[in-house]
């Protein structure tokens, strides 16, 4: 009989035992899962997060991509410069246009005044890279920029061209003189020659032949008469100044005109 209490004692010492593990296997086992999920919604949040983030990064790259630079900003004029400037054809031009404008003397003095500053200009240009003559370029285009800032706080008619004669900006002061606007001038290819009369024009390059490779004199003081779109005559006082770039060529001329009411 001892033995069967100490049996039946024995049973349920093990059947407690068994409770007991299973309820801490139980315990042990909604930890588990408690852990489980706990890091399963870590996960997720961390996932969903980095889906913002992607988002966010993309949104921004796709704005950034589509972001562009105004057309009168130093970073356009760095990024999309990548040519030089052929100033072949704005020379050809100058001789076609005194062939059918002007008189045989008016045309020898022209011819005789780039005879002048063309083997200076051979010289300074034969040694210079395709790299040195598109620096030329993004520096012609910066002085640009830097002078349309200028020009818009000045009541002087101005323009800038460059040394074929080429117009490359307009104030709009020299437009009210004129009555020539900035598109018929910059978006057209218009030479500064063009508007002047044919003894203005040879005077012009004259000057501009004797001074341009001239370091006691840069600017230049004279007169000259403009035309108007109806060929109206308008006489001015004229000062023109060359600007040079780092190889000592001259890069843009700069003209100022003041009309003569007298």
């Amino acid at each position: 009989m001892v033995e069967n209490w100490q049996r039946q004692g024995a049973l349920e010492a093990m059947a407690n035992s068994l409770q007991h593990q299973h309820q801490h296997q139980g315990h042990l086992q909604r930890s588990a899962l408690a852990h489980h999920h706990h890091q399963v919604q870590q996960q997720q949040q961390q996932v969903r997060q980095n889906n913002n983030s992607n988002t966010t990064v993309q949104t921004g790259a796709a704005r950034a991509s589509k972001r562009k630079f105004p057309s009168n900003t130093p970073e356009n004029v760095y990024a999309n410069t990548k040519q030089p400037f052929n100033y072949t054809d704005g020379f050809h031009y100058l001789l076609r246009f005194v062939r059918e404008r002007m008189d045989k003397e008016e045309m020898m003095r022209v011819c005789r005044a780039m005879a002048m500053f063309r083997p200076s200009f051979i010289a300074l240009i034969m040694n210079l890279t395709p790299e040195d003559l598109i620096f030329m370029e993004t520096c012609f285009q910066r002085t640009v920029l830097e002078f349309e800032k200028l020009i818009s706080f000045s009541g002087t008619p101005t323009v800038v061209w460059r040394r074929t004669g080429e117009i490359a900006l307009v104030g709009k002061e020299f437009s009210l003189l004129t009555q020539w606007s900035r598109d018929q001038l910059v978006n057209k290819k218009t030479y500064i020659y063009e508007l002047m009369d044919n003894q203005s024009a040879v005077e012009y390059w004259e000057k501009f032949s004797t001074h341009a490779f001239e370091n006691t004199e840069q600017t230049v003081m004279t007169t000259c008469i403009l035309l108007s779109p109806t060929n109206r005559v308008v006489p001015c006082t004229f000062c023109f100044t060359i600007k040079r770039d780092i190889f000592d060529i001259p890069l843009a001329i700069v003209g100022n005109f003041l009309p003569i009411l007298s």
